[in-house]
């Protein structure tokens, strides 16, 4: 592990697993003040989608900015988007938190789904800020299935990124998706996590029935029990490909790894639940050489609560989510801030 990175102290309560996981999305948090201060727009994506971005700016204009993708069935206004942008500001960054096509009740405003590899909003969002803004420093990083995308966006670009774009970061990513399927379907506990995805998917269906039934069957969405299932019959269809096991293989950020030349950080727990680090993935990972890999033992699934906030020489960290502070420090080294 790099001494540059402080490593992750699990707090001693939370130190199971699931228990980590459940805690990194409920636990309260005072964020409702920053929430009230964001702004909103909405931005085109091709003809036929428009999706809401909301943002803090900085009063200086030149400011660097961060992009921040949420997870799957996520919004931009979940905890771990709104306590990493709150960081990423008070160190001055301005910062887009971007809600995927249908997220941040945006249901109406397109005809399609997304997906692991689906990358279009968020080089939507960035050709903008580019345009619009003008920055001489922008970073980019992504939660879970969102940390997926921006991976994807990144290998995209290769090794002539947008004007200003530093470097990405991402934590808790599905690299092989079709490991994560198997890990989520082997039951216990992880039934919990099935039943919330579907149950946001069977929230969704019938807003989009309703405008584009075509699409959309309600007898469909009948039919599916599991994320699989889900995946077999609504998103791979959707984008063409044959089936879930198509589009798991297609759409795993591991493959494009060879195509990623900017700087990157990936965060992840050995005790994920349910996003699994194969041995091929880590190694992987870590042969790469613009690529740091911070495994940890224990954070669950995009968890990361510590027992004290963590230092690491100059750096100390204003509270205990370990995963957003190493994201804003990162940030902070592709723009070259200063350490606080």
């Amino acid at each position: 592990m790099s001494s540059y990175y402080p490593g992750f102290s699990p707090h001693p309560l939370l130190r199971p697993a699931h228990l980590m996981t459940v805690a990194g999305a409920k636990l309260p948090r005072r964020l409702g003040p920053f929430l009230q201060r964001s702004e909103s727009f909405l931005l085109a994506v091709g003809g036929d989608t428009q999706v809401k971005v909301e943002c803090h700016w900085q009063a200086d204009e030149g400011a660097p900015v961060a992009i921040l993708v949420h997870g799957l069935c996520g919004d931009a206004r979940r905890g771990y988007m709104a306590g990493t942008a709150e960081k990423a500001w008070q160190r001055g960054f301005s910062v887009l938190r971007l809600n995927l096509r249908n997220s941040g009740g945006t249901e109406h405003l397109t005809p399609t789904l997304y997906h692991a590899a689906f990358r279009d909003d968020l080089h939507s969002l960035v050709d903008w800020v580019v345009r619009e803004r003008a920055p001489d420093d922008v970073v980019v990083a992504g939660f879970s299935l969102g940390g997926s995308i921006v991976i994807h966006a990144a290998a995209d670009w290769g090794a002539t990124p947008p004007r200003g774009v530093r470097g990405v970061a991402a934590v808790s990513v599905p690299w092989d998706l079709a490991a994560s399927s198997v890990a989520l379907h082997r039951g216990g506990f992880n039934r919990f996590y099935i039943w919330y995805f579907m149950a946001e998917f069977r929230r969704l269906w019938p807003r989009k029935a309703e405008l584009w039934p075509e699409r959309y069957p309600p007898e469909r969405m009948r039919t599916m029990r599991t994320l699989f299932e889900f995946d077999d019959r609504a998103t791979a269809p959707a984008f063409g490909w044959a089936g879930a096991d198509h589009y798991y293989e297609a759409a795993s950020p591991l493959q494009r790894l060879p195509e990623l030349s900017l700087p990157a950080l990936v965060l992840h727990a050995e005790d994920d639940p349910f996003v699994p680090m194969t041995a091929e993935s880590q190694q992987r990972l870590r042969s790469h050489p613009g690529l740091e890999l911070l495994l940890e033992k224990k954070g669950g699934h995009n968890g990361f609560f510590g027992a004290r906030p963590a230092h690491s020489g100059a750096w100390r960290d204003p509270d205990r989510w370990w995963a957003e502070n190493r994201l804003v420090q990162a940030f902070s080294s592709y723009a070259s801030l200063p350490l606080p």
